[in-house]
């Protein structure tokens, strides 16, 4: 066992800072902060704060908790989705993840946190579809389009502005025809929104969307089909990502310094009690304990749990992402990452991971991350889907007979993107409500079961912790 505050050794030759676990007190102690000695002549250790999963959000609340507080981590280190794999010189994320820093506050500690080890990149964001590159937003850019597509698609905007009856949808499907007209519907917004959820748009409500699907003025739909427009739409124009050893860099910050423990898996939380219990048989007790894993998978751990709660959980629907990352030989295009919303392409985008940092390859190499939904709890052929991707990836240019693959690192996120139906409102407000009424508390974006950035969860974790305190 390491002495406190030694570094171990991580994947690829980086560290983190681990402590020693707290010894328990033995058989019969008194418990200074219960009075009484606990059942079986065990005392558990005891923690105001107790964080299940070291997400970022509860990274970014126990580090301003840091005193009387402990992350418990199932997986062998810290990070969640915000890890970072290292395969023979190349690091590959769980796919794309950037820092869009929109709140000033978040993006200063973000500064101080990473230091020089932080980079400022200008988004250059694609549609591949009819065989031809198109700028991000879709919506705003139908230059370089067949002249056929780009004409429906500019006479349905048309057509759109004249009804002006958006606000009347109350799904993503008909919003979408109301918003941009027919032909961007069809094209792009239907289609590609199909293939991420992975659910009949139609199905999808409108909760999400808001700073997720820019809405370009008669202005620039006209500039942007009469020629190509490099403009600055959408909420991630401009983001930030690590210099050096790719997102991870971010955990290993947050986590420097923590009473973190990993390869500690809760299997049940006893709210009246207020106690939980870890697969290895220890009881942990608790003041207040908040959590960043699936809220569907928190709620089964919960006791005692309402039917009715109990139900609302079973309500939650899901993606799942299968992400296949590639180093391939030669220098990357230039491009960050590009949409494929054609029904012809099973993933529904792909990007160029060493265009956020050229650390991520090994020189005269460049890294490729494709990414393909299916739907939760409905495991795909791995085998099977991993030939198709390799196949639409040669179809769209990407994998050339001079640009084949040298590494390859297959990742699975079980749990991707949260479902936004008609029931996932409703439920996750029960749910919360009653959770949060026993000091129980779910953040970040699985925590809270909504579509949201890495800032957010950052920012969750602040107000969290101010909270707590």
């Amino acid at each position: 066992m390491p002495r406190p505050g030694a570094r171990s050794p991580l994947r690829g030759g980086r560290t983190l800072h681990r402590y020693r676990r707290i010894t328990p007190p033995g058989p019969g102690a008194f418990h200074p902060r219960r009075g009484a000695q606990a059942l079986g002549g065990r005392v558990p250790r005891f923690f105001e704060n107790v964080f299940i999963g070291a997400g970022i959000s509860c990274l970014a609340a126990a580090r301003r908790r840091r005193g009387d507080s402990i992350v418990l981590e199932a997986a062998a280190r810290p990070g969640g989705l915000c890890r970072s794999e290292r395969v023979e010189g190349f690091t590959f994320d769980y796919t794309g993840h950037l820092l869009h820093l929109r709140r000033p506050r978040v993006r200063r500690w973000v500064r101080r946190l990473l230091g020089d080890n932080l980079a400022r990149h200008r988004r250059s964001a694609w549609i591949f579809s009819s065989g031809v590159y198109t700028r991000y937003p879709f919506q705003g850019h139908f230059h370089g389009l067949p002249p056929r597509v780009a004409a429906e698609c500019l006479l349905g905007f048309f057509e759109a502005l004249q009804r002006g009856r958006p606000g009347r949808a109350r799904d993503f499907a008909s919003w979408a025809r109301a918003q941009f007209g027919a032909g961007v519907a069809r094209h792009f917004m239907i289609p590609y929104n199909r293939k991420l959820w992975t659910v009949d748009p139609a199905e999808l409500t409108l909760e999400w969307l808001d700073r997720f699907v820019p809405r370009p003025g008669l202005e620039q739909v006209v500039r942007g089909a009469l020629e190509d427009v490099d403009d600055a739409a959408g909420y991630n124009a401009c983001f930030h990502y690590p210099r050096r050893g790719g997102i991870e860099s971010l955990v290993e910050a947050l986590a420097r310094g923590l009473r973190l423990e990993c390869g500690q898996r809760v299997t049940t939380i006893d709210l009246q009690h207020r106690r939980l219990r870890l697969a290895g048989g220890e009881e942990i007790a608790f003041g207040n304990l908040a959590s960043c894993i699936p809220l569907p998978r928190l709620v089964r751990m919960c006791r005692p749990l309402p039917d009715s709660v109990r139900e609302r959980a079973g309500e939650l629907r899901w993606a799942g992402v299968y992400n296949l990352n590639l180093g391939l030989p030669g220098p990357a295009p230039a491009r960050h990452w590009v949409y494929l919303p054609e029904r012809r392409f099973r993933p529904y985008r792909f990007g160029y991971a060493s265009n956020f940092s050229a650390a991520l390859a090994p020189a005269g190499h460049h890294a490729v991350y494709v990414e393909a939904s299916y739907r939760g709890g409905r495991r795909p052929d791995r085998r099977r889907l991993r030939r198709r991707l390799l196949a639409d990836l040669a179809a769209a240019g990407v994998i050339t007979s001079r640009r084949r693959p040298v590494v390859t690192c297959e990742l699975d996120i079980p749990c991707a993107y949260v479902i936004y139906d008609r029931r996932r409102t409703p439920a996750v407000r029960a749910i919360r409500r009653y959770l949060e009424q026993r000091r129980v508390f779910p953040i970040g974006r699985y925590g809270r079961w909504e579509y949201s950035s890495m800032e957010d969860a950052l920012w969750q974790g602040l107000q969290l912790a101010e909270r707590l305190a």
